[in-house]
């Protein structure tokens, strides 16, 4: 007997002792039980539960789709616990529910963003994510040969979800350091592996002018551009309060930011806070150790429910665009002096150059130190410190006593000014107006520090 036929069997019984079970239903059992056919070594408890649910007829039976509480068959009650079958080691957070429309699940050019917030909640594309990720280290060899396993970097594989008769992994690498995980750590890849073998999910999103990822590390996965997920999907716009909201056109459109990267690592000294949830994904600060006494430097990423951290470009923070303030003393600075991609947005001013978080809050802001000097593209106001103001000492000090580079003539070290640093004074960096703050959500200030004025260094290594 065939397994189409064993589990339309087992629904015959089940619906003399109960209500009957759907066809939605009986697919995504039989789902599973294909799962721990093909990857039984990992998803062995929840392959088994679901087994026992359909064929055991035990104290926890399957129920029609419109009762999601455990009946007992004995007495047509239901029940508040298992009382034989133990539950799978790993649970999705929740059934699929209602779709937010009733339209076929495709993908579309461009998704307004009260449809794109309904379908986090109510996803058409079936995904499932569970609450804790499993270990699927033994399931390596669906993607790797032996050979790239003994050779390759440290693999890390763990099972975050299904989607009918899908499995999904995520895999991610070990960072080069700690510290920083935006800047160091590789992107999380996602795979989904069913009975024809694994798939490399490139595109995620339910847009087709989103990024796919442009290449994966799997040698055994055919590249998979048509899947996507509901819950994978980026709203344009990402209310924190306030009226002040971060925008994610620029990093929908960055193939490197595809999957996100690893959230940090139990010895890294950053901290995730979350500041606004959207279904199942969360905006969170994102904080780094800060080398100015009295600010909190962070930047901003959005979580995703199989355990990834999606960087928020730059180009999508407000106040970040040093380029577009309009300066009210009437000098136009719109022209970028330094050279390289990192100069094309300012930075948290607490922290050198190599670091990626994005602005500094102070432990306690004095309205009186600063001045209003200047207005956004989007007119939010500029403040700048004013004259005397000790953080905007200190902030200069750090960045020009932490200047240094190599001469590339004499292949000495040589630091500060000598090293190229262009303010060689407190007057001077307030002057080229390095320092400013733009308000954020809550009524804080973020502050932060024009590309130019960062710390000099040989490289970022």
């Amino acid at each position: 007997m065939n397994l189409d036929q064993m589990l339309n069997g087992a629904r015959d019984e089940i619906a003399q002792a109960t209500a009957p079970i759907d066809d939605r239903t009986l697919t995504r059992v039989r789902g599973t039980v294909r799962r721990a056919r093909i990857q039984r070594h990992t998803f062995e408890s929840v392959g088994a539960a679901a087994c026992a649910g359909v064929l055991g007829l035990g104290a926890w039976t399957l129920t029609s789709s419109d009762s999601s509480t455990p009946v007992d068959p004995a007495t047509g009650s239901t029940t508040t616990g298992p009382t034989g079958t133990p539950s799978p080691t790993a649970e999705p957070t929740a059934e699929p529910t209602t779709a937010a429309d009733d339209g076929p699940a495709v993908r579309a050019d461009e998704i307004d963003d009260a449809t794109v917030l309904a379908r986090l909640s109510a996803p058409r594309t079936g995904e499932r994510w569970f609450d804790e990720a499993m270990d699927a280290s033994d399931a390596l060899d669906a993607l790797f040969t032996p050979d790239e396993l003994a050779n390759g970097p440290e693999y890390r594989l763990t099972l975050v979800g299904d989607r009918e008769a899908s499995a999904i992994y995520a895999l991610s690498f070990p960072a080069a350091q700690t510290d920083d995980s935006v800047l160091w750590a590789p992107r999380v890849e996602l795979y989904e592996i069913d009975e024809d073998g694994p798939r490399a999910i490139v595109c995620p999103s339910a847009r087709t002018t989103d990024a796919c990822a442009s290449e994966f590390s799997s040698s055994k996965a055919a590249e998979d551009r048509d899947t996507f997920y509901d819950t994978l999907t980026l709203p344009a716009s990402l209310a924190l309060g306030d009226g002040w909201a971060l925008s994610t056109d620029a990093t929908r459109a960055e193939a490197d930011r595809v999957g996100g990267v690893a959230l940090p690592a139990a010895d890294s000294p950053e901290h995730l806070e979350v500041v606004a949830a959207f279904g199942p994904l969360t905006v969170a600060r994102r904080d780094v150790v800060s080398d100015v006494d009295g600010l909190r430097s962070s930047s901003y990423v959005v979580t995703t429910p199989f355990g990834s951290m999606i960087p928020v470009a730059d180009a999508d923070v407000p106040g970040l665009d040093y380029l577009d303030i309009t300066w009210d003393d009437g000098v136009d600075r719109s022209t970028r002096v330094a050279d390289g991609d990192w100069a094309n947005y300012a930075q948290a001013p607490a922290v050198g150059t190599c670091s990626t978080a994005q602005f500094s809050v102070e432990s306690s802001h004095d309205a009186t130190a600063w001045r209003t000097a200047g207005r956004t593209a989007d007119g939010r106001d500029v403040v700048v410190p004013v004259a005397g103001n000790p953080l905007a000492a200190a902030v200069h000090d750090w960045q020009l006593s932490h200047s240094g580079t190599i001469d590339e003539k004499t292949g000495e070290t040589v630091t500060g000014l000598d090293a190229g640093y262009r303010f060689a004074t407190t007057e001077e960096f307030l002057a080229a107006q390095s320092l400013y703050g733009v308000q954020g959500p809550g009524g804080e200030w973020h502050l932060h520090l024009r590309p130019e004025a960062t710390n000099v260094v040989y490289e970022c290594a």
